[in-house]
Order: structure tokens, then C-alpha cells, then sequence
């Protein structure tokens, strides 16, 4: 018999249960676990690989200096951390900051299924070459940071890692032009069909396991006069609040 895969009814009972987790190796050298932190209703969540030696320490996603050009980016589009969910796809930091396991990344795809389950972001903001390859498998992210991708429902805009452009300059610009883009992801996303009910399965797949003909570019027309729906009308007011 397989086991029961677990649920949980909060963002909250999630960041509990990851708090003390024993999955994987990785809860014995993490001084705290890092579940996530921000707005558990928001449009747009954004993953990253895992957390650092100051993410470890403090038991929040980024808050070193990746941290502070992500707030600064944030600023620019404009956003505020508040008004987001920021996680990572595993919650623990691996050792010397390596690259987290299979199974480490395993370990944890319950836990980042469920947050996206039930947070429901209408765009998925993935920071970095391996938090986009969780989603879109066949990507390469020279190639496709900043594209609007449809992923199932809801929106994949791949950028690169913060850290990266603080080890590159040269990727600092292009890092700012793509985020940049959220809010035109977030129209965009409201073209989208979505699933008939909270956590349907057809279209709540996570995007985790997208086969590659599922995942094709979000239409360029932004008309959303197509929707006809009172209640579709309202929900598109609510997201674009956050711009």
C-alpha cells in the first residue's frame, strides 16, 4: 500500500511542518529550515533553489545580499515582499551551498506542491537555471529568461538568480528588464483558463511535471474582453491591484 500523500489547509501548517523536518539529510546540518515568507493570497510567488548561509541562519528566504537586490528589483517593478511569497525548492541549505540532491529535492516537492496548491499564484516567478528546470524541464536559461510562458493555468517567467547577477554585472540589467515583465505575466495570466475549482487536478498540476507540448507562449493579445464573466471581470480587478 502506498503511502498517503500528506495535506495541509495553510501556508502556515506547511511552514510548521518543514520547521521540523526530517526528510532528507539535509535537517542535519541546517541550523534552521527556511519554508517561505509573504502573502498567502498573492498573484505572484517566486522559488528559488535554496536557502544560504544567511537564509540559514535567519530561517527566511533571501535576506543576504541576493536578498537585498531582489528587495531592490521588487522596488522597481513596483512590488513590495509583502505583497509576494517567496520560497525556494528546497527548504534546508545544502552543505557549502552545493547543488541540492535528487532525492533532497524529492524530499521537499510535497511540501513547494502544497504552497503552490494553495497560495494558487497566477505566475510563478523562477529565480535561477535550477528552480526553472523544475518547471520547464527542457529549458535553458540563457535562452529563455524572461519569457511569459504558459505552464497549465497559470504563468512561468524564468529570470536569472540575483546571485548570479552579483557575480556577473553584466546579467544585472538584464536581470532588472525581466523582472520588469511581472506585471505584463500577470495580465496575461488573466487569459488564462483556470480550473473549474480550487486544487482540480487537470489544471493544478503544479506545472511540476508539464510534458513539453503542454507548455507553449502565452498568447500576445492582451484583450480580456473575451471572459464575459462578472466574476471573471472582478477576479482580474483584484490581481492587477497589486500594480
Amino acid at each position: 500500500m502506498s503511502e498517503q500523500k500528506p495535506r495541509w489547509s495553510s501556508v502556515d501548517q506547511i511552514a510548521a511542518e518543514v520547521l521540523s523536518c526530517t526528510r532528507c539529510v539535509l535537517s542535519e546540518t541546517r541550523t534552521r529550515a527556511v519554508p517561505g515568507d509573504g502573502s498567502s493570497t498573492t498573484a505572484v510567488m517566486f522559488i528559488g533553489e535554496g536557502p544560504g548561509q544567511n537564509e540559514d541562519e535567519q530561517g527566511l528566504p533571501f535576506v543576504g545580499r541576493a536578498g537585498k537586490l531582489l528587495n531592490s528589483l521588487l522596488a522597481e517593478v513596483p512590488l513590495q515582499r509583502e505583497d509576494v511569497y517567496i520560497t525556494n525548492v528546497v527548504k534546508c541549505r545544502p552543505p557549502g551551498n552545493r547543488d541540492p540532491e535528487p532525492d533532497e529535492v524529492a524530499a521537499c516537492l510535497p511540501y513547494l506542491q502544497a504552497q503552490i496548491e494553495l497560495i494558487d499564484p497566477r505566475v510563478i516567478v523562477t529565480l535561477g537555471r535550477h528552480s526553472m528546470l523544475r518547471f520547464y524541464p527542457q529549458g535553458k536559461i540563457s535562452n529563455d529568461h524572461g519569457r511569459i510562458i504558459d505552464i497549465g493555468g497559470r504563468v512561468l517567467l524564468p529570470v536569472y538568480h540575483p546571485a548570479a547577477a552579483l557575480r556577473n554585472p553584466r546579467l544585472n540589467q538584464t536581470l532588472r528588464e525581466d523582472m520588469r515583465r511581472i506585471p505584463e505575466a500577470v495580465r496575461k495570466s488573466l487569459l488564462l483558463r483556470r480550473p473549474a475549482e480550487p486544487g482540480s487536478k487537470p489544471e493544478h498540476r503544479s506545472a511540476l511535471t508539464e510534458s513539453e507540448e503542454d507548455v507553449q507562449p502565452v498568447a500576445e493579445s492582451s484583450d480580456t474582453s473575451a471572459t464575459g464573466s462578472d466574476t471573471e471581470a472582478a477576479d482580474q480587478r483584484d490581481q492587477m491591484s497589486l500594480f
